[in-house]
């Protein structure tokens, strides 16, 4: 019963997407919590690449309100009333 409730622990952790979600309808706070640093990190990198070069400025920026919007959708499943 109790461990029906316990996230099995995934090697990919923290990088953690709604798609790794137990049950993406009803998140817990923990998956919540890993899919927001997984979104920092990728934003992180995003904008690491920009700077090195690695992708044009008008792509990478274009990819980094993707992120922030994602960012943006999963903050907001925390102000949900359940």
């Amino acid at each position: 019963m109790f461990e029906d409730n316990i996230i099995e622990f995934k090697p990919k952790y923290p990088f953690t997407l709604p798609s790794d979600w137990k049950d993406e309808d009803n998140p817990t706070i923990y998956e919540i919590n890993a899919t927001l640093e997984t979104i920092k990190k990728m934003y992180y990198d995003q904008v690491k690449e920009i700077k090195d070069g690695n992708i044009s400025k008008e792509l990478g920026e274009k990819k980094l309100r993707n992120i922030a919007t994602n960012y943006q959708s999963i903050k907001a499943i925390l102000f949900q009333y359940r």
